[in-house]
């Protein structure tokens, strides 16, 4: 369930094709700091999913964005980090991801409020995103 376990799973296999997929929706449940998080991910941090704490609109949530954007920059992650919403849903999938509600009042603020205010806090931590 953490990063931490996921880690050490992977040094137990000891396969060098096996990599760690955070996503902050999860580790804003499951972890006590996004920044001690990425660390104990370390080396095997291969890809991110930057999801609000309610799914949404980033900005709109309770997420530690200042705090995820340093654990990044301090584990020096150059890897691929994707914005991650759940916005259009099919009933059935919905369901399956137990979203019972609209998670934005408009949809296109995800990416109109979101993703500018993702791009802007990697910037003040010292990453870019593409």
């Amino acid at each position: 369930n953490t990063a931490k376990q996921s880690a050490q799973m992977i040094e137990r296999v000891g396969a060098d094709n096996i990599f760690i997929h955070l996503d902050t929706y999860h580790m804003n449940i499951e972890e006590v700091s996004m920044v001690a998080a990425f660390a104990d991910a370390g080396e095997h941090l291969g890809y991110v999913h930057l999801s609000e704490s309610n799914r949404g609109v980033p900005s709109r949530g309770t997420m530690d964005w200042t705090g995820t954007f340093e654990g990044l920059k301090e584990v020096a992650y150059g890897g691929i980090m994707t914005l991650e919403s759940f916005v259009y849903l099919a009933p059935e999938i919905a369901s399956g991801l137990a979203v019972w509600r609209p998670v934005a009042k408009h949809a296109e603020d995800v990416i109109r409020v979101g993703l500018p205010f993702l791009a802007e806090k990697a910037r003040a931590a010292g990453l870019e995103l593409c």
